[in-house]
């Protein structure tokens, strides 16, 4: 690919039935987070149900990032009654994997990215649909800010686990010169 300084070369881009067991069950694992959320506002939660969609979006691309977003956020409208979770959850998952897969970018990096593109949805959805105060809006940008970095550093740990990368299903990963060359932005699993 012409302007591309590095790739990795994965499997087939189609859902097999290793891919699809793999993100249903890292989505589920996202379900069961859920239940281990620390309130901090009224309807503001901070817990780890984004792990699945970065882990899988970041390791097997976006269509499966977003699938493991669904899954795992199909328990927070019967804790909270909230459906908002869903597209925010698929938005990371399709974010962490398209910045990987399209240009490189650790899965961490390209959640953040989907997370700023997220805010207009989140603000409208929070303030507007549900009706909360702008300053609980903010608590929740903040707690989900954090929960997103805490869960960005765990899938990353978990992919420099060579078990794990032997073992999962990957993608195909290409980068410009720029993101091959910064250790800091690059995925964990680029070739350099």
């Amino acid at each position: 690919m012409a302007g591309h300084a590095a790739t990795t070369t994965g499997r087939s881009p189609r859902i097999g039935v290793k891919a699809g067991l793999y993100t249903a069950v890292i989505g589920a694992l996202g379900a069961i987070l859920t239940l281990f959320a620390i309130p901090v506002a009224p309807n503001i939660h901070l817990n780890l149900y984004v792990i699945p969609p970065v882990l899988v979006g970041g390791t097997s691309g976006p269509l499966l990032g977003l699938m493991a977003g669904f899954i795992g956020s199909l328990y927070t409208p019967v804790l909270w009654g909230w459906v908002g979770a869903f597209p925010y959850a698929m938005g990371l998952g399709l974010g962490a994997g398209f910045f990987a897969q399209r240009f490189g970018i650790r899965p961490t990096i390209g959640a953040f990215i989907a997370h700023v593109l997220l805010l207009p949805y989140s603000y409208w959805s929070q303030v507007n649909w549900l009706g909360l105060p702008f300053e609980i809006f903010v608590v929740g940008v903040v707690s989900t800010t954090i929960q997103l970095g805490v869960a960005g550093v765990i899938s990353e740990v978990l992919m420099s686990v060579p078990a794990i990368r032997k073992r999962v299903p990957r993608m195909e990963i290409a980068a410009p010169s720029w993101v091959a060359n910064n250790p800091l932005i690059r995925h964990p699993w680029l070739n350099r």
